[in-house]
């Protein structure tokens, strides 16, 4: 009986240890009871019987009293606990904020606050937000929204401050780094990744672009686009992955079908339509020349490879279509080259000023050291353009674009186009930069200058990071588009042509008049 009398004691006291209380949003919280079934609670002589699940109870600050607690397991009671409830006491918030990486690209960030109090609602604390000393826009619904589009480069400091109705005031600062450029690419020596960075490498699979990332020099894939990534996720210009293609080589000088996979080592005529079907892989050798003459076809299903020093010419046409893939490194071509459905594009140091080329519909294309009189791409999935050098460029449709290095008399962005431009330069005698139609242009350490700088319209963005726009008229927007500006200069006889349009700038000189029509909103960070 006495060891019984000790041990009914001893859990009693085990009991009593692990109960404890806390207050969240005016709810006392009863924490250790979580093994029972249910817990009777009495309060002020009144009793009342709840799951453990919800021993959450509205409670009244100041209200001090003690509680009598008897939980119930399987419907045994087990011996009560009394806990005083000490309701004076009012701490300070407990405020955490979601930081996905110490290092940050160029955007939007949206940064969740998870922020908790004893007497206060989670949307009755006041904030303060303070980025690098000045003050900004607090959370609105539990989200701090950041666009580092408008930060310098480097470390930045943000302080949150928030205070609850009794001016407890938690006081935390936060450190990241702004990433505004992509890194290196890549190198690719004797069929192996160079580099100590993640890769992200891009192939298109089942009409449809995937992507994995991955620390290995050595890939499964035949034909990838593989990029490096920075600790920031920025994306470097891709380099062209590949296995070497060893074929049977094909002898006849005229070919009038190409349904096995072959290679082309010497001088090569097309005679009528010829296909190189699904599947199967044509590579032009170093040296070779491959003439389509008029009235013929090549039809690319498959791939089509063109090594350095190789040659297609002739008025003929090369269609790239379906699933087909055209990859060109150092080849001449100087033909007519239409492409309406191609999975991957690779064209490097290529001369493109004597073919028309046409690209519509296709998945990932890449163009790096390309020269090319007027080119115009529609329809582009993933598109990336470095160290090349067009008269006119015009995108349309292109879902996802980078071009890095660059020069242009014209660049022409519509149809919902989403572009992003590094260190580029356009010069034009006439409007040098056009944005339209839904469309997305940012520039990055550019240089613009046309008798019409850039002119916005039709709902679209252009956004301007430490660019240089010289023009009679530097900057026209209309149709209910935006701009943004930031460390950057915008100079002409009319510095702002705005109808209907937002302008948003900081730390950005305006040299020359601003004109104003109808809703226009301009405002400084």
């Amino acid at each position: 009986m006495r060891n019984l009398t000790l041990f009914l004691l001893l859990a009693s006291c085990l009991v009593l240890a692990a109960v404890s209380y806390q207050f969240k949003n005016s709810q006392l919280l009863i924490v250790g009871l979580e093994t029972y079934d249910e817990v009777e609670l009495e309060l002020d002589g009144k009793k009342v019987t709840l799951p453990v699940s919800q021993l959450n109870i509205p409670w009244r600050k100041n209200y001090n009293t003690t509680l009598v607690l008897t939980p119930i397991k399987n419907g045994v009671r087990a011996s009560p606990v009394r806990l005083y409830i000490d309701a004076s006491k009012d701490r300070a918030p407990t405020v955490k904020l979601k930081v996905p990486s110490y290092y940050v690209p160029l955007g939007k960030l949206t940064l969740e606050i998870f922020a908790e109090d004893d007497w206060d609602e989670a949307g009755s604390l006041r904030y303060s937000v303070y980025l690098d000393g000045v003050r900004i826009d607090p959370p609105k619904g539990g989200r701090l929204l950041l666009d580092t589009f408008f930060m310098h480069s480097g470390e930045r400091r943000l302080r949150i401050v928030c205070r609850d109705s009794g001016s407890n005031i938690v006081d935390q600062t936060y450190k990241f780094v702004v990433v505004p450029v992509p890194p290196r690419p890549p190198q690719f020596s004797q069929g192996r990744i160079v580099s100590n960075r993640t890769h992200r490498v891009y192939i298109v699979q089942d009409g449809r672009i995937e992507a994995y990332e991955t620390r290995s020099d050595e890939l499964k894939e035949q034909l990838a686009f593989v990029c490096d990534l920075d600790a920031a996720s920025n994306e470097s210009f891709p380099v062209l992955y590949y296995k070497k293609f060893e074929f049977v080589q094909q002898q006849n000088p005229v070919l009038m079908n190409l349904n096995d996979s072959c290679s082309l080592s010497s001088e090569h005529t097309i005679f009528g339509r010829v296909v190189i079907p699904s599947e199967q892989k044509v590579v032009l050798k170093t040296g070779s020349t491959l003439r389509i003459n008029s009235g013929c076809e090549l039809i690319v299903r498959g791939t089509l490879l063109l090594e350095r020093g190789a040659k297609v010419t002739g008025s003929g046409n090369l269609l790239v279509v379906e699933s087909g893939k055209l990859v060109a490194m150092g080849a001449a071509i100087e033909t007519n080259v239409s492409v309406d459905g191609a999975t991957t594009l690779w064209f490097s140091d290529t001369d493109l000023s004597r073919s028309k080329l046409q690209i519509n519909r296709s998945f990932l294309t890449a163009l790096k050291n390309v020269k090319a009189s007027q080119l115009i791409i529609d329809n582009v999935r993933k598109l990336w353009i470095d160290s090349s050098d067009f008269g006119i460029l015009e995108l349309l449709n292109c879902g996802n674009t980078i071009i890095m290095d660059s020069k242009m008399s014209q660049l022409k962005v519509s149809r919902s186009s989403r572009v992003r431009m590094y260190s580029c330069s356009i010069y034009s005698t006439r409007t040098a930069v056009s944005v339209s139609d839904l469309s997305s242009l940012e520039t990055i350490d550019s240089w613009i200058s046309g008798k019409i700088g850039v002119n916005v319209e039709n709902f679209s963005l252009f956004r301007a990071r430490s660019t240089q726009i010289n023009a009679d008229t530097a900057v026209v927007a209309s149709g209910y588009s935006v701009i943004d500006s930031f460390a950057s200069v915008l100079a002409g006889t009319k510095a702002l042509q705005l109808r209907d349009a937002k302008f948003t700038f900081l730390k950005t000189q305006v040299l020359g008049g601003t004109e104003k029509f109808g809703l226009v909103e301009v405002s400084e960070r």
